[in-house]
C-alpha cells in the first residue's frame, strides 16, 4: 500500500452543498475508522476552496473508486479532484491518529 494525496477543488457554496456537507463527513469518518484516509482538511486560503486529503491504497485507480462515492464528488460539487501518489521523504503519518 502507498499514500496518495487528493485534492478537491469545491464549486461556489450553495445550499445543496451545505445540504449534503454532513453525509459528505459520516463517509470520510468511515474511511478514516478503516484506516484508508489517513488525514484530511478543508483548504481555506485558495480560490476556489477546496481540501486535502492523504489516502492509503493500492493504485491511483483504487483510490479514485474509493473517492468516486463521496457524496460531495458524486453529487458534483468538487470542479476539480486530483489524486497523485505521495512519496513521504521526511517524517510519516502516525497510525490512529
Amino acid at each position: 500500500m502507498a499514500e496518495y494525496a487528493v485534492t478537491y477543488a469545491y464549486v461556489p457554496e450553495n445550499d445543496e452543498m451545505a445540504a449534503i456537507r454532513p453525509t459528505h463527513v459520516d463517509f470520510l469518518r468511515e474511511l478514516h475508522e478503516r484506516g484508508t484516509l489517513l488525514v484530511s482538511g478543508r483548504l481555506t486560503e485558495c480560490d476556489p476552496l477546496g481540501a486535502l486529503l492523504i489516502i492509503r491504497g493500492d493504485s491511483v485507480e483504487e483510490v479514485e473508486a474509493t473517492m468516486d462515492e463521496d457524496p460531495i464528488y458524486s453529487g458534483g460539487f468538487v470542479s476539480e479532484r486530483l489524486v497523485r501518489r505521495w512519496n513521504i521523504a521526511f517524517g510519516g503519518i502516525e497510525e490512529g491518529k
